[in-house]
């Protein structure tokens, strides 16, 4: 179910979420524990509450307890999770539809791609390209794909004012080092945490195979091709082409193309419901 809609009230342990929506579209596993007694944590369990003319969204990760005597779980913990947790961004990809153009140096494809799973690093999607040519394109091509994702986060590394992206583990670290610095100081002896302001997802892609019956006007479409792109504000940017044939510090794209997409809707996620 991805909505709990009209007047909802969510209980979290002794808080009880007065909201107009619980939204469970997101939600992900985050850790599972079986000894010595079942427990399941997720997040991404959005909440949004209405008052009057404001409007709040929050995000939670919960503690689901599990009773075997009537198999159910119960929430035994609740904590809100940060905007910029980068599993919960992560997460708002998923079921996400991008389009726009794939270009090379003899064609503009029409492309859509779509981001069906992301999970722990993992991400697999669909991607269709075309011409628009009529009656029918003379280049087509639907497949399938799979690869990595991981998140960077945009701050002010040295409290300088120069704004640098970082990677989540570097982030982690740094802050662990200013926690350390800060023992036993207190009010402006002890240095900020750095802000984030905003996120960016970098993601590595390969066919994997085709869907259907592919076609190419003047040579074929490569099996092994890789999509290099930045997911940021709502749009996606990269190239395409053909890796290295083995691992290395060469890891440059031979033949690229360049890939320009925006957001333009949601994959529907829940089941459907019963007539």
């Amino acid at each position: 179910m991805k909505y709990l809609t009209a007047l909802s009230l969510v209980v979290l342990l002794n808080t009880w979420v007065l909201a107009a929506e619980v939204d469970f579209s997101k939600v992900y596993i985050d850790e599972v524990e079986i000894p010595p007694s079942p427990t399941l944590r997720i997040g991404g369990v959005e909440t949004i509450e209405s008052h009057y003319d404001e409007v709040a969204v929050f995000n939670w990760k919960l503690l689901l307890g599990f009773n075997p005597d009537n198999a159910t779980f119960y929430v035994k913990d609740a904590q809100l999770q940060n905007y910029f947790a980068d599993q919960l961004l992560q997460q708002r990809l998923r079921g996400t539809i991008w389009k726009g153009d794939y270009k090379t140096a003899k064609n503009v494809y029409s492309t859509e791609l779509r981001l069906i799973s992301v999970q722990n690093g993992f991400i697999g999607a669909e991607i269709i390209h075309r011409t628009e040519d009529e009656p029918e394109p003379s280049n087509f091509l639907k497949a399938r794909m799979a690869g990595d994702i991981s998140t960077q986060y945009l701050i002010d590394e040295k409290g300088d004012g120069e704004w640098v992206w970082v990677d989540v583990a570097r982030y982690k670290e740094i802050v662990a080092q200013i926690n350390e610095a800060n023992e036993g100081k207190e009010g402006d002896e002890m240095a900020p945490i750095p802000n984030i302001i905003n996120a960016r997802h970098l993601v590595r892609l390969k066919r994997t195979r085709e869907i259907g019956n592919s076609r190419h006007a003047s040579s074929r479409w490569g099996s092994h091709n890789e999509y290099r792109f930045t997911v940021e504000n709502d749009k996606i940017i990269g190239n395409v082409g053909s890796p290295p044939d083995n691992y290395g510090s060469q890891d440059v794209l031979t033949g690229s193309g360049k890939l320009e997409l925006t957001i333009s809707d949601s994959l529907e996620t829940e089941p459907p419901l019963p007539e």
